[in-house]
């Protein structure tokens, strides 16, 4: 009887403990959601967006004219056939269009760099590791430092780009996107106030230990990945979309055909 008497405490111990240490994880669980909301929302993704953007652009342009000239080619066009032809360019148009809105939807709301960014951090960081980097950038050498941050991850974006030959800076038809993103680059920290770090000691603390050290570098490597595979793969469906477009394209070559 005596064992069954502990058997019986034991399961109500069992059934009560969990109720109260469940409470506890929850708060925890809800001060971690919060901190790591508070250190992503304090990030600006203009550069890296703006980045993002002009390779887009720019694959979908390049896939756009590649498969013109190889419907032109299958329709017997000559070689009058091309992006200085009035109707190439309306067909140009007409497909871009299309990709556009596979833009709008897959990259213009931030919410996809949103969610990634607080994946990645609340996969390294515990609820106090994320409040502390949180109440960093809140401080005048953090809010500096969090803004030169931003913009040396804009700059790793648009490097490995341009490193790979996959934005070009004369590409015609993507103009406006290369002014747009010239713009948000010229917004960086002013050259004169680069040396700020002599200024806020809080900032070499933080970038020279943890949670600093390592948020920083999670940033630099895994998240920098994640955010180019993710761009990567809205130009990919943009040219997948576009080889399924071409009846879109057809009239333009048959009016073009007519005309010649």
């Amino acid at each position: 009887m005596a064992f069954a008497r502990l058997l019986l405490v034991a399961a109500f111990a069992v059934c009560v403990v969990p109720a109260w240490a469940l409470n506890d994880d929850e708060d925890r669980e809800r001060h971690k959601a919060d901190a790591i909301d508070r250190v992503v929302e304090s990030h600006d993704f203009s550069l890296i967006l703006g980045a993002g953007r002009v390779f887009i652009r720019q694959a979908a342009i390049r896939s756009a004219r590649g498969l013109l000239a190889e419907w032109g080619q299958e329709a017997g066009l000559d070689s009058t056939w091309n992006e200085s032809a009035g109707q190439w360019q309306a067909a140009e148009r007409a497909l871009l269009e299309g990709a556009d809105a596979i833009t709008e939807r897959r990259f213009e709301n931030p919410g996809w760099i949103s969610e990634a960014w607080q994946t990645y951090t609340s996969d390294l960081l515990s609820g106090e590791e994320a409040d502390h980097i949180a109440t960093h950038f809140t401080t005048e050498g953090g809010r500096r430092q969090r803004q030169l941050m931003d913009w040396f991850l804009g700059e790793t974006v648009l490097f490995i780009y341009t490193y790979t030959d996959r934005i070009q800076y004369n590409l015609a038809g993507s103009e406006e996107d290369m002014r747009r993103l010239q713009r948000i680059a010229q917004q960086r920290i002013p050259a004169e106030d680069v040396e700020f770090a002599s200024r806020f000691a809080d900032t070499l603390n933080f970038i020279g230990r943890d949670p600093g050290l390592k948020y920083w570098k999670m940033l630099g490597i895994p998240l920098v990945g994640e955010i180019v595979r993710h761009i990567d793969g809205v130009a990919r469906e943009i040219e997948n979309d576009l080889r399924l477009r071409r009846a879109v394209a057809q009239p333009y070559i048959d009016a073009f055909r007519r005309g010649s």
